[in-house]
């Protein structure tokens, strides 16, 4: 058996994955400029990759490109949330479906412990956005169909930016971290009882609720 080599990861997607996950953790919140010059400065390289980088990044969703100045974080529209929810409905209750019988109790039951482990501390947002983050792609780790698994990750990326800047700026951030988590523990459950109709109904259930919540939010901080 030949043993694959290793991936060897460029500076330039080490960059790439830095400035995304500062977009997707609301560093640069909606409508924040992200400066090449600054950019290309703060990571020691010239402003050529930084460009070449904001590109790549302009087809994910998250900015928009301005000419001779940078980049801008894509504002929160209450029609982008919708959009982007429906399409989560869509795949990710497909997805839930399909991994009934895949996925294993060795896998759910660790998420499912580490859930729990948020009511009993003080609100821990890398714990959270973690926990968060791993149970949904457990929904779609084990589909073997690569375009399905890339939508589904870069709608959940674009939910993601959204949902965390919502949850970030609310008022009840508690009641919805715990709100979240009773969701979580919910679809965890039905993965446990390999029921694919009860995985569908929790999963479209939880998404229901985070575009109501999201929505909210949103309208709320725009009418402040």
């Amino acid at each position: 058996m030949v043993k694959k080599k290793p991936a060897i990861v460029s500076a330039k997607d080490q960059i790439y994955e830095s400035l995304k996950q500062d977009i997707l953790s609301n560093k640069y919140q909606p409508g924040d400029i992200i400066q090449i010059d600054r950019i290309a400065a703060e990571y020691g390289v010239s402003a050529t990759p930084i460009r070449e980088i904001l590109l790549r990044l302009e087809g994910t969703g998250l900015i928009v490109l301005i000419p001779n100045k940078g980049a801008q974080v894509n504002e929160i529209k209450t029609k982008d949330i919708k959009d982007i929810w429906e399409i989560r409905k869509v795949l990710e209750c497909y997805a839930g479906r399909i991994s009934a019988q895949l996925i294993s109790e060795q896998e759910i039951d660790p998420i499912m412990e580490r859930v729990k482990s948020l009511y009993e501390r003080a609100f821990d947002k890398d714990v959270y956005t973690r926990v968060d983050d791993d149970l949904h792609r457990l929904l779609y780790s084990h589909i073997d169909n690569e375009f399905l698994c890339e939508a589904i990750t870069r709608v959940q990326d674009q939910s993601l930016r959204i949902r965390y800047y919502a949850e970030s700026v609310s008022e009840n951030k508690e009641s919805i971290v715990r709100e979240v988590s009773n969701e979580h523990l919910d679809i965890l459950k039905a993965l446990k009882l390999r029921d694919p109709d009860l995985i569908e109904k929790t999963i479209r259930y939880h998404l229901e609720n985070g575009e109501r919540r999201t929505i909210a939010t949103v309208e709320k901080i725009s009418k402040d």
